[in-house]
């Protein structure tokens, strides 16, 4: 004789409802989607040593960006998911400013750039800088960042 069948997963009940495995979800949470620039390469001033100041190195960015789909759906309309162009344009003009001396400046401002549009819920920039050390193919930051609320 088999012992009787017993449920992996305690069942939960409600009043007047029918047993289930999981219970329903209090608040439904939106769904979601990335959004990823992989490994734009840019020359940058930066560093913090004097000969740094007087060329550029080059540096690689990369951006991950959780976005929260609109109600309803994309749609096939690009007014409805975060413009990559403006993303790219912005790290173009990041590029052109003023000398940093930290890659994790640069990294604040890509976060920046990454959480600008309001649907993006959460942003990955990982900012390399690619020709310090001839040992190692980069040195570089990863900063996260969540929209509160």
């Amino acid at each position: 004789m088999s012992a009787p069948h017993r449920s992996p997963i305690p069942l939960v009940t409600r009043a007047g409802s029918k047993p289930t495995a999981f219970p329903a979800a209090e608040t439904a949470r939106a769904s979601t989607y990335l959004i990823r620039l992989r490994h734009f390469v840019v020359p940058i001033s930066i560093g913090v040593y004097a000969h740094e100041e007087q060329r550029q190195q080059r540096v690689r960015i990369s951006v991950e960006m959780e976005v929260e789909l609109p109600p309803g759906g994309i749609g096939d309309d690009i007014g409805r998911v975060p413009s990559y162009e403006a993303l790219v344009q912005g790290l173009q003009a990041l590029a052109e400013k003023e000398h940093v001396r930290l890659i994790e400046t640069v990294a604040e401002h890509v976060l920046d750039l990454a959480m600008a549009h309001p649907m993006v819920l959460r942003a990955v920039a990982e900012v390399e800088k690619l020709d310090v050390f001839p040992e190692a193919e980069s040195i570089g930051v990863r900063f996260e960042r969540r929209r509160e609320g």
